[in-house]
């Protein structure tokens, strides 16, 4: 099936969306897909989430990221990339000028994942949503991301609840929102911040002049 949907994507000229999820695709089958949108110019959505992908079809994204111009919003989450192989989408990032959401939810990635996303940040222009939930980052993960958005100017909404991120983490992304003026939307739920880190945030929210959520 997913064969199909890439040789479809090689000619047709029509599709923005295509929602595959839920469907066990693998890596081969993602590889299928990456092929027909290396020729595709119009699809700008596409969600693979909960496809069974792994390290070789997260590689293979990385690779479509550095070519593709016409994506902007990709849905990746549920599947175990894993730290290694998130290095790969974030190299696609740093040549892509079009991608504008992220979705790396539920794939397994720790503090080196996080440190990947940090670096990307630092020179990333186009990311406008980063959705990273349900990765167990900690607070060193956190402190990645957050010197990246020390730098970054466009990202406006950062998903990291249930990230395992405690007071020092809060910290952090207190600081962070001391200097930080394009984040508009922080969820940060299900994270044992405590009342000290509650207090971080706070004191870093009465500088900050852009969150809104």
């Amino acid at each position: 099936g997913a064969s199909c949907l890439g040789e479809l994507l090689k000619i047709n000229n029509s599709l923005k969306e295509l929602w595959m999820s839920f469907n066990q695709i693998s890596d081969e089958g993602v590889l299928s897909v990456c092929e027909g949108l290396q020729c595709n110019k119009t699809l700008t959505m596409l969600d693979i989430s909960y496809c069974g992908l792994s390290v070789k079809g997260a590689s293979c994204l990385g690779e479509l990221l550095k070519v593709n111009d016409s994506l902007k919003e990709l849905e990746m989450g549920v599947n175990q990339i894993d730290d290694e192989r998130v290095l790969s989408v974030c190299e696609g990032l740093q040549c892509n000028k079009t991608l504008t959401m992220l979705d790396i939810s539920y794939c397994g990635l720790s503090v080196k994942g996080a440190s990947c996303l940090g670096e990307l940040l630092k020179v990333n222009n186009s990311l406008k949503e980063l959705e990273m939930s349900n990765n167990q980052i900690g607070d060193e993960g956190i402190l990645s991301v957050c010197e990246g958005l020390q730098c970054n100017k466009t990202l406006t909404e950062l998903h990291i609840w249930n990230c395992g991120i405690s007071v020092n983490g809060a910290s952090c992304l207190g600081e962070l929102l001391k200097v930080n003026n394009s984040l508009k939307e922080l969820d940060m739920w299900e994270n044992q911040i405590g009342d000290e880190g509650v207090l971080s945030v706070c004191e870093g929210l009465h500088c900050n002049k852009t969150l809104t959520t």
